[in-house]
């Protein structure tokens, strides 16, 4: 009996174990864009056993981290999946006399063939899809030294102009402003 609640007890941990990511060439990126110069303030994607990496611009210098998600972040990020992120998107105007000086974000993934991708803000986007956001953001911002890993490569005028096109498509964001005293 032991032998068996053993074994019962060990494929039931390697099946929870293997909790993979349900999208493909995932990408979140936040940035700033000014007339047509789009600088990134930091890039992140993610492989599909939930590995994390990460790109930081910060004030003097650049790093680049790698974090490992648990199963149950696995499990919220795959909730991305589950529509297409257009339908995440809950207005696409700010309240009036309301102004936003956050960052802008970028997404890009890909289910099955579907390769889906947004520009957005989080006041214009459902608490589910911004749950998931700030999951990957606390992550993204931690800024944890055991886990700086060396340089990955970035394809940054890609990554540009992919904004640059979305961000035609999306055009309802506001400019970044602070509001007027």
């Amino acid at each position: 009996m032991k032998n068996l609640l053993f074994f019962l007890t060990l494929i039931l941990s390697l099946m929870l174990d293997g909790q993979k990511i349900e999208l493909n060439d995932f990408k979140l990126i936040a940035y700033d864009i000014e007339a047509t110069d789009v600088s990134i303030l930091s890039y992140s994607t993610l492989d599909k056993n939930g590995k994390l990496k990460v790109y930081l611009k910060r004030y003097k210098d650049t790093v680049f981290y790698s974090y490992q998600l648990t199963n149950e972040e696995i499990e919220r990020v795959n909730q991305l999946s589950s529509g297409k992120l257009q339908d995440f998107v809950v207005r696409k105007k700010l309240e009036k006399d309301t102004y936003y000086a956050g960052n802008r974000y970028y997404i890009n993934l890909k289910v099955k063939s579907n390769n889906q991708k947004l520009c957005f803000i989080p006041p214009f986007m459902n608490s589910r899809f911004n749950d998931i956001v700030e999951l990957l953001n606390e992550k993204i911002y931690r800024q944890d030294d055991s886990v700086r890993i060396s340089e990955f490569e970035i394809n940054f005028e890609q990554i540009k102009n992919d904004i640059l096109k979305q961000n035609e498509v999306d055009n309802y964001l506001p400019q970044k402003k602070l509001p007027l005293r």
